[in-house]
C-alpha cells in the first residue's frame, strides 16, 4: 500500500473517531424508565378493641405490632390476607402454607404449638424445612404478637376495593 493511501486512511480514521466522540458527547442520555405506579396495598381489617382499659390497650398494641411483623415477614408465603395462597413454589413441592383465615384449622392449633412453630420453624414429613425458625429475628413478645394477630385474621373484614 502506498504511503499516500496509508496517510489518507489515518486521517479518515482520526476524523471518524473525532466525529464519534463529538456525537457521543452531545447525544442526550437515555431517560430512566418511568416508575411503576404505586398500587396501594389493601390489608385485611382486623377489628381492634376500642376500649381504654389496660386489657384493650394491650390487645390493640399486640394486634398492630403483630400485623406490622406479619406484613413484613410472613406474607411472602402466607399472603397478605393469610390464606396461604402466595407461594407457588411451596405448592409445587407439595406443601401449601397454612391458611390463617381458616377458623377451624386455627382453633385446632394450640398457642404452644403455634409458638414452637414460629420459634423453631416447621418441617414436612420428608424433613424439609417448610417454614424457617424466627427465633433469631423475633423476640418472644413479637412472636406472641404475631400469634395474636393471626388468631384474629379469621375475624378480619375483607379490605375495601376502590374503583377508579
Amino acid at each position: 500500500m502506498s504511503p499516500v493511501c496509508i496517510r489518507l486512511l489515518t486521517i479518515l480514521g482520526t476524523c471518524l473517531g473525532a466525529l464519534a466522540l463529538l456525537l457521543w458527547g452531545v447525544a442526550p442520555a437515555p431517560l430512566p424508565p418511568a416508575p411503576l405506579p404505586a398500587v396501594p396495598v389493601r390489608l385485611p381489617q382486623v377489628p381492634l378493641p376500642a376500649g381504654v382499659d389496660p386489657e384493650s390497650v394491650a390487645l390493640r398494641g399486640a394486634l398492630l405490632n403483630g400485623e406490622r411483623i406479619y406484613q413484613r415477614l410472613c406474607y411472602h408465603c402466607h399472603g397478605r390476607y393469610g390464606k396461604g395462597d402466595n407461594n407457588a413454589y411451596m405448592e409445587s413441592i407439595g406443601h401449601k402454607p397454612a391458611d390463617h383465615t381458616d377458623l377451624l384449622a386455627m382453633q385446632q392449633l394450640s398457642d404452644n404449638a403455634f409458638f414452637l412453630a414460629l420459634r423453631d420453624g416447621t418441617k414436612d414429613q420428608r424433613g424439609w424445612l417448610t417454614m424457617p425458625p424466627w427465633s433469631s429475628v423475633l423476640s418472644t413478645q413479637e412472636m406472641w404478637d404475631v400469634i395474636t394477630y393471626v388468631r384474629h385474621l379469621p375475624l378480619a373484614a375483607a379490605p375495601a376495593v376502590s374503583t377508579p
